[in-house]
């Protein structure tokens, strides 16, 4: 069933005559992955989606890709003919259906990943990282020392709360201390080489953002991560603690 959001949206865009152009890039791919949100659903109506490759098709950097509906729409967007092209009509001619002359082929590794681990095995290791996402959310909830926030698709986001100011963070200085104290943390986790989160920023909190991607990523992989934030989370904490007056 098709979003009802995304259909107004269709609606108002047919009403006005404007064309209706989703950014899937990340999401987009999970659209058909049992247990997916049936949000994703309303993609089917869209003109054209974008998607990243290099994102959950497990493309080598760098790999983008446009699915549209009508190719005669792209074509009219970007075919460009002066007199000096000498093209054949009858073949394909990749400069039409996009802005640039001259490319390397970049659809090589996402046409032989696609050849080698078809459609269903795309659903099966999408649907894997979901549930490895699901899975890291519940053992961030289990710790003591962390905060879980939000949790979709792939995506799990939270923050190292050490204990002692728990009861407090509601405040403007513990808020504001647990800010800087997870920016920290996120560059020692980076600088440590045993795990890799990104910044996230929700509800005017500053979290860790961890993101599941990679098809070789295991449930030992998203089991130790609680205990690698937290241990360097007290490390962060006992370092910034001797200059703050909580």
């Amino acid at each position: 069933m098709a979003s009802p959001r995304r259909g107004r949206a269709r609606t108002s865009c047919c009403e006005a005559g404007a064309w209706f152009h989703v950014d899937g890039a990340y999401g987009a791919l999970a659209a058909n992955v049992p247990g997916a949100p049936p949000d994703l659903k309303g993609l089917q109506l869209a003109d054209s989606v974008a998607v990243d490759p290099h994102k959950w098709l497990y493309a080598p950097l760098e790999a983008g890709c446009v699915l549209t509906r009508d190719q005669v729409n792209l074509r009219n967007a970007f075919s460009y003919r002066p007199p000096y092209y000498r093209f054949a009509e009858e073949e394909t001619n990749f400069v039409d259906f996009g802005p640039q002359n001259s490319r390397g082929f970049r659809a090589l590794k996402v046409w032989l990943a696609l050849q080698h681990v078809g459609r269903d095995g795309y659903v099966r290791m999408i649907g894997d990282d979901i549930r490895l996402s699901e899975r890291l959310f519940a053992r961030v909830k289990a710790h003591p020392e962390l905060e879980a926030c939000t949790q979709q698709l792939s995506i799990a986001t939270f923050r190292y709360v050490p204990a002692d100011l728990r009861a407090s963070i509601a405040t403007a200085e513990v808020s504001a201390y647990l800010d800087e104290l997870n920016d920290v943390l996120l560059e020692r986790i980076q600088r440590s080489g045993e795990a890799f989160v990104l910044n996230a920023v929700v509800r005017g909190r500053h979290l860790l953002r961890a993101c599941i991607v990679n098809f070789n990523t295991g449930p030992a992989d998203v089991d130790a991560l609680p205990e690698i934030v937290a241990r360097l989370g007290r490390d962060a904490d006992a370092a910034m603690r001797k200059g703050a007056s909580l």
